[in-house]
């Protein structure tokens, strides 16, 4: 149910959300200063102790850096030497070649028996080659460091690292809060906004005196407020709701207070287009009088019709409910006397009439309604009309209520409108409420309206 209204809205929130909050993006600080001031927090407020235990490292890594480079003795052009190889990216099996001034000869590389790849950042000190000075190496080489006593294990760097970055998040938000805790919704942002929202519930079939009311005030309501940013589309949203609630708002109808107030039996007529589903609804009428304690009678005066008067004789059997009928083509006005004179003779407390579906635009059988009219008298004129045909239905709701004046309207397969529009635009397009909305084919599916469950159902996407 009101799926396409639902959706409008939706858009119409998320696009002014996002015009709110993108242009108060230049008052943010700029993103490489907010992540050095995040880095420098995050360090500083590391815990001491963690500090202490970087340092141990930190010398050891100076003290590495400061061993000069070990270099390579010179070694004769034609001869194999058989010394341990220095860097640790030399492959197996390759070949070294040297260029002499006048030739070069490829000279096969040959390594020892036994080799171990030195653990980086410690010189491990190992038997010099034959012909090697031993004082010279010693010269070069850095003492090896001794192992450091026991001491309580150390956070790696990554861990270090994790803290830092579990951190920032906190701190982001903090600074977020501080720079940008709230937004003044400007006029320039809602403007061009609402201009495509006013078009978007056209679309869902809101009549336009109707969608220009909702947006203005919807614009009344925004304009000026300041809320926090991340309530800025609950802050929107509310102001939607308010408006809806504010065009569908009416008098709350109740039959049964009517029926007090009324000298028994109280008689409603219902009217309205082909196919809109009028004898249908008056079943379901019939259905919650008989819920409530109510009895009724049941006026076929739908005499046009084919087989309009076997349909509503098969809803009074199922229903326990009598019924007033004539043959076809008989004078509607005639079975709706009838069925007065009826109750009246049998102590029930309301008349149901039915009539034949017709058009506003035509004359000769607005005519006919209104002999109805005078005849039956009715306490109740009730217009049936589907919820889905749009802003059709707002044209005959103001032309039968022009006619004979009308006293409330029965939308009916509200649970397939996938727009909405109508339901929202009728009270305030025609000034004729909405009674009841028919939402199934059962006979319990027939509801009171009520503008909170509409403006709930709607906004609830």
């Amino acid at each position: 149910m009101f799926d396409l209204l639902k959706k409008k809205i939706g858009g119409f929130v998320d696009s002014l959300s996002k015009k709110v909050a993108g242009e108060r993006k230049p008052e943010e600080p700029a993103p490489a200063e907010i992540k050095a001031e995040i880095e420098e927090k995050a360090v500083f407020e590391l815990p001491k102790r963690s500090q202490a235990e970087l340092k141990p490292i930190r010398d050891k890594e100076a003290e590495a850096a400061t061993i000069p480079p070990q270099r390579e003795e010179a070694r004769p052009q034609h001869a194999a030497v058989h010394e341990e190889p220095k860097s640790p990216e030399i492959r197996p099996q390759e070949t070294v070649q040297r260029k002499t001034a006048a030739h070069a000869q490829p000279v096969p590389f040959h390594y020892p028996v036994k080799f171990e790849r030195p653990e980086p950042k410690v010189q491990i000190p190992t038997k010099p080659a034959h012909g090697q000075k031993e004082e010279k190496r010693h010269e070069q080489a850095a003492p090896i460091p001794q192992a450091p006593a026991p001491q309580p294990a150390m956070p790696r760097e990554s861990e270090l690292k994790q803290k830092e970055f579990n951190v920032a998040p906190s701190l982001l938000t903090k600074l977020k809060s501080v720079v940008m805790p709230e937004v003044t919704i400007k006029e320039g942002d809602v403007s061009s906004v609402l201009e495509d929202f006013e078009m978007q519930l056209l679309t869902a079939d809101v009549a336009l005196p109707v969608a220009e009311e909702i947006a203005k005030d919807v614009k009344s309501k925004l304009v000026g407020s300041s809320v926090k940013s991340s309530q800025l589309e609950g802050h929107v949203k509310k102001a939607i709701s308010d408006s809806i609630l504010e065009v569908t708002k009416q008098d709350r109808f109740d039959l049964f207070e009517l029926m007090a107030k009324k000298e028994k039996p109280l008689r409603v007529l219902f009217i309205g287009p082909n196919g809109a589903g009028k004898t249908t609804a008056i079943a379901k009428f019939a259905h919650m009088l008989n819920k409530n304690n109510r009895t009724c009678v049941i006026a076929a005066a739908d005499t046009f019709r084919a087989a309009a008067i076997e349909q509503t004789s098969e809803h009074a059997k199922r229903l326990n409910v009598p019924v007033i009928k004539h043959d076809y083509g008989s004078d509607p006005a005639a079975v709706a006397f009838d069925a007065v004179k009826y109750a009246k003779a049998k102590g029930i407390d309301v008349v149901l009439i039915d009539s034949a579906g017709r058009q506003e635009t035509n004359r000769n059988l607005i005519e006919q309604l209104k002999k109805i009219e005078r005849v039956a008298q009715p306490d109740l004129k009730v217009f049936v009309g589907e919820g889905i045909s749009g802003n059709a239905l707002l044209s005959q709701v103001s032309e039968f209520h022009k006619a004979i004046g009308l006293d409330g309207v029965i939308l009916t397969k509200m649970d397939v409108d996938a727009k909405g529009g109508t339901v929202i635009s009728i009270k305030r397009a025609t000034g004729v409420p909405v009674l009841y909305l028919g939402i199934g084919q059962g006979y319990d599916d027939l509801v009171a309206f009520d503008s909170s469950y509409i403006a709930k159902r709607i906004m609830a996407g």
